[in-house]
């Protein structure tokens, strides 16, 4: 059996020799090979290919169980949905190589059965995505703060890994056991997952890429995060509540973006915070509502990335400042960003419902837990509503050139209309994606608890955007976020590594040389460099109580010596040098009688 991730990283192998429709017909086959080999494996009960590398060392690349086979499955039907959407045109061979790479690698990490299998594909998921990012122009700087992020985080998973090895004496793929490792992988994987504040690589990177780099961001890093928190298992209560403030602090702070694609990212947060959030009550419950949500969240959340991203292709702008009136001359696009928008505020009938019924009933059992997670549903159709009001249903800015402005290419259109379609398909029938979850749990989001504390949230949140004048207006944002500080850091680091730094290295550097050359100098001829230097420690003295012609004979006569410096014939004495060879071993000897 060929694990499904190596047909995908085999398939990329072509890409730089194919062109053209060639290339898009070959990616296309590889994506959907993908999904035929993840089908295979799991019908053909295939349950693991492992090899030793040596003595208790085992590398398992491929195994199947009830979470991996329902993630291989979102994943592989992921990355086939995010080929379709960058159809629309010429295939860049870095960015596809991207996108195709990192489906490969995010399949790689959900069938991986051990701790250095795991971490192979985590490293290559960075590297795929770093290739997108630095694959649009312009996203020099947002790639390299991206590589930082995950070159620490990387660090603490290796780390992690390490001593979880060291200490369960087996490198299979578990739950892990409190202590440092423990820590450190919960560290290495927050980076992927956006744990505050380690979070600021996502508004910042994804804006970045192009608009089809934007939509394989947003799919595979932080759920393939998500999936390896729930297989390692047993994280406790302070994973949920990290889960609650990335909810509440991505919600607030999408609430705040002008540009779609920086609300998009911190909503991104925003719901891998729901998941955290339910993976961290630690029970089937949870682990069913965040792995229902991570399906969700790829399918509505790539829906809107879809959508953002064929309003920017054809407008060229991102920022809803600028935008208005696309419903007229977009009105597929339109359709697919309202499916989009309230399957993520979790409208019924839309899957979004379904996950968030599920992560909130999840979150009943841990106080003040699900309460936050509402507050956090408020504000997420806050942001939902002035998305889709300032950029497709108000009326157009007279900035706006709508001359120019047509309804999204075909291939855009198809991968909204699959993403659409799913999103109406597990809203309205929820059993086609519970009867999939590894634990069994069923959702209630036609219940009438669960429709009234909806009603409550699209209440609420309208009564706000009534009171509250600002949000009923385009144009304002607040874009700082903690990186600020993180940039303040790293810039006054560089200048104390320039400015204090460097000088006090440059002043013991020529200190030290003073030192050495004096050492150097006295050691040709130590007797005649005492008297020298004693001859020229007097000489201020000499000019000050002596008459001039004294006074001229002693400056000849100390010109002389140094001129003949270090002429060893000129008031040496033979045992010159044994007396200073003496004189160091006693004091020597004196520090060590000391010291003892």
């Amino acid at each position: 059996m060929i694990p499904p991730a190596f047909i995908i990283l085999a398939g990329l192998l072509a890409v730089p020799l194919l062109h053209g429709t060639g290339r898009k017909i070959w990616v296309t086959a590889v994506g959907a090979g993908g999904i035929v080999a993840v089908v295979l494996a799991v019908s053909t009960g295939t349950s693991e290919l492992s090899f030793s590398l040596a003595p208790g060392i085992e590398m398992v690349l491929f195994t199947v169980d009830p979470v991996r086979a329902y993630a291989g499955m979102v994943f592989a039907g992921a990355t086939l949905l995010a080929i379709l959407y960058a159809l629309f045109r010429d295939l860049p061979a870095a960015e596809t190589m991207g996108i195709l790479a990192s489906g490969g690698a995010a399949l790689g990490i959900v069938y991986a059965g051990d701790f250095i299998t795991v971490f192979i594909f985590w490293e290559l998921l960075a590297l795929a995505s770093l290739l997108m990012i630095w694959s649009a122009p312009g996203s020099g700087g947002s790639g390299f703060r991206y590589l930082l992020y995950h070159i620490f985080g990387g660090a603490c998973l290796l780390a992690g890994c390490a001593i979880t090895v060291v200490v369960s004496g087996s490198t299979l793929l578990g739950p892990v056991v409190p202590g440092p490792g423990y820590l450190l992988i919960a560290i290495g994987i927050g980076v992927n997952a956006a744990f505050i504040p380690l979070h600021t690589w996502v508004p910042d990177a994804y804006p970045r890429a192009s608009v089809t780099g934007s939509v394989a961001l947003s799919i595979f890093t932080t759920k393939a995060a998500v999936f390896l928190f729930v297989v390692t298992g047993g994280w406790g209560q302070a994973v949920a509540w990290m889960g609650a403030s990335m909810a509440i602090y991505g919600a607030v702070f999408a609430l705040l973006q002008d540009d779609v694609r920086r609300l998009l990212s911190y909503s991104v947060i925003s719901q891998v915070g729901y998941m955290v959030a339910a993976i961290g009550v630690g029970t089937v419950a949870g682990i069913d509502a965040a792995l229902a949500h991570m399906a969700n969240d790829i399918l509505f959340k790539s829906l809107l990335f879809m959508a953002a991203g064929a309003v920017i292709y054809r407008t060229g702008t991102s920022r809803m400042s600028h935008l208005g009136g696309m419903a007229r001359t977009m009105p597929l696009t339109t359709v697919a960003a309202v499916v989009g928008g309230f399957a993520l505020a979790g409208l019924p009938g839309l899957n979004g419902s379904l996950s968030k019924a599920m992560v909130i009933e999840a979150a009943a059992g841990i106080p003040y837990l699900a309460p936050l997670l509402i507050i956090a549903a408020v504000i997420t159709v806050l942001y939902v509503v002035r998305f889709l009001y300032f950029v497709f249903f108000r009326t157009a800015p007279v900035s706006l050139n709508k001359g120019g402005i047509y309804e999204a290419p075909v291939a855009m259109l198809a991968a909204m209309t699959v993403a659409a379609g799913c999103c109406l398909l597990f809203g309205l029938f929820p059993f086609l994606l519970t009867a999939l979850l590894p634990g069994g749990t069923y959702a209630h989001p036609f219940s009438s608890g669960y429709l009234t504390e909806t009603a409550a949230v699209f209440l609420s949140a309208g009564l706000l955007l009534l009171l509250v004048r600002p949000l009923r207006f385009p144009g304002w944002s607040f874009e700082a976020d903690i990186d600020r500080v993180y940039c303040a850091a790293g810039h006054a680091l560089v200048w104390f590594v320039t400015c204090p730094l460097s000088g006090t290295t440059g002043s013991v550097n020529r200190m030290v040389s003073r030192i050495t050359s004096s050492v150097t100098w006295i050691s040709r001829n130590p007797v005649m460099a005492t008297r020298i230097t004693g001859r020229t420690f007097a000489l201020p003295f000499v000019r000050a109580l002596s008459d001039p012609a004294s006074t001229n004979a002693y400056v000849a006569a100390l010109t002389s010596m140094r001129e003949r410096y270090p002429d060893e014939k000129l008031g040496i004495r033979g045992s010159g040098y044994g007396l200073i060879l003496v004189s160091i071993i006693a004091f020597l000897y004196y520090l060590y009688d000391v010291l003892k």
